[in-house]
């Protein structure tokens, strides 16, 4: 009897140490989010709002699962708090919550400034960049807070740099896991061609300049567009935004 008695009691220790161990584990799927964070979500985010409750936790499931897959280098005395974490997850869930949830995988690291920073590079100031030689996305703080303020001029440095992350994997691992559906990029590309000539012949355009710059500006400045100014740009180029609807799953004018 005694040994009935041993071995439970080491049955209920292993029990409790494997609960201990996968504690973390536990935690991620249950509860996907700390409240200071879902609290800034809420705030910054409509998208997320408007969510039904079983939407809203996979898209704090997302949002979780995207942050605890970086290094964070902090830069110049910064501190990550919950607010960024709300803001640098939440813009990113927001751009891919209908895309492949290998979305973002390629990249590591996350680095983090208060301010432009300085690039020896090419000897000028950056407000954010996407490296995919390194696996690195860089952000200044400041910039992102510029783009989350109120306004209609599609300029928001989260999204910017999301889009140039997206475009560089899809185009890096596209055989490993494509982030896009091959004929909707098909047909990006090739509108892409014929507005990037439109913006470098000085034609009035409803994208800014900078997007004729080359085609990853064009993505980029497209999806921005895409998210920013929703309505303007299906009534302005309603082909290319019905291609960024297929492209991204989503329509921003319908949910």
């Amino acid at each position: 009897m005694a040994a009935v008695y041993a071995s439970l009691y080491i049955i209920g220790f292993l029990f409790v140490v494997n609960y201990i161990e996968n504690f973390h584990a536990f935690n991620r799927i249950l509860f996907p989010l700390d409240k200071e964070v879902k609290k800034y979500l809420t705030l910054y985010f409509p998208f997320y709002r408007k969510l039904s409750f079983r939407k809203k936790h996979r898209f704090e499931k997302k949002v979780k699962q995207f942050l605890n897959s970086f290094e964070y280098r902090l830069k110049d005395g910064i501190i990550l708090t919950p607010e960024m974490k709300a803001v640098l997850g939440g813009a990113a869930i927001r751009i891919t919550f209908y895309l492949p949830d290998e979305c973002f995988d390629y990249y590591d690291t996350m680095v983090l400034y208060p301010q432009p920073y300085y690039s020896r590079v090419n000897n000028r100031y950056h407000k954010g960049e996407v490296n995919p030689g390194a696996k690195v996305i860089v952000f200044s703080w400041s910039s992102i807070r510029q783009g989350l303020d109120p306004h209609d001029d599609g300029i928001n440095l989260l999204i910017h740099e999301y889009a140039h992350a997206l475009y560089f994997e899809h185009k890096l691992m596209h055989e490993a896991y494509p982030i896009f559906n091959a004929e909707a990029f098909r047909r990006f590309t090739e509108q892409e061609e014929l507005e990037i000539k439109l913006l470098r012949s000085g034609a009035p355009h409803f994208l800014r300049k900078y997007a004729g710059t080359n085609e990853e500006e064009f993505f980029a400045v497209a999806v921005e567009s895409f998210f920013e100014r929703s309505a303007a740009f299906k009534k302005e180029l309603p082909e290319l935004y019905g291609t960024l609807v297929l492209l991204l799953r989503q329509d921003p004018l319908k949910n």
